[in-house]
């Protein structure tokens, strides 16, 4: 089946927005605990019980990017792309809701297997869904089909993540971090808004003022 040029480039910026939104997170916040010591962005240590500000100022920032590689491809269909984008980087930021108390228990960062990126990158896509819907909803778009189909999204794609990687290992295939980390966002957000994308433009599409490019301006 061949993909809409507009599906296509929904996917892409999703998937491109994520991946580098990851990396921005990590490098956030090892920015904010390490500085200018960049041997230590380089080394996999657990955040310390004092990193609240670092996380949740590296989740709005990841947020942030994926909100605006979004809003790339919204602004010619009617949605409003500021409040998407604050949005977007709110909905991660309330991500800080599981996380801090992980952090204070000294759990995040030493959990076995990929439960950190996929806090990050399925938790906070999915806050940020919501949040987008609501910014939707004060629109007057109706979306919620979408919003169901972008979290079963999210969830559906830890499958063909976790193949992926599998099979880079299979192949003795080694990654660096930033590289690893890409590949999570990439994979998450690709696949998600594959699964998604038809619904949202349907409903951006019966708004009654979708008129491409007037009210997606700001």
């Amino acid at each position: 089946m061949i993909l809409e040029k507009s599906l296509l480039k929904w996917i892409a910026a999703n998937a491109l927005g994520l991946g580098v939104g990851f990396i921005a997170y990590v490098q956030t916040f090892n920015l904010m605990e390490y500085g200018l010591d960049t041997w230590m962005h380089w080394r996999s240590e657990p955040p310390g019980q004092d990193a609240y500000a670092s996380i949740l100022v590296a989740l709005l920032v990841g947020g942030a990017i994926l909100g605006s590689a979004q809003a790339l491809i919204l602004r010619s269909r009617s949605a409003r792309i500021v409040p998407w984008i604050v949005a977007t980087a709110a909905g991660f930021g309330f991500l800080v809701i599981l996380v801090w108390p992980l952090l204070a228990a000294e759990i995040f960062g030493r959990i076995p297997g990929p439960a950190e990126p996929i806090i990050v990158t399925v938790g906070g896509g999915s806050l940020a869904g919501v949040l987008q819907h609501l910014a939707l909803r004060r629109q007057g778009i109706h979306a919620p089909k979408w919003l169901v189909r972008w979290i079963l999204g999210l969830v559906a794609s830890l499958v063909p993540t976790a193949l992926l990687f599998i099979s880079l290992e299979g192949l003795r295939v080694s990654l660096s971090w930033p590289m690893e980390v890409f590949l999570s966002g990439f994979m998450v957000a690709g696949v998600a808004a594959w699964i998604s994308g038809k619904a949202l433009f349907a409903a951006l599409s019966e708004w009654p003022d979708s008129g491409h490019g007037k009210a997606g301006a700001v």
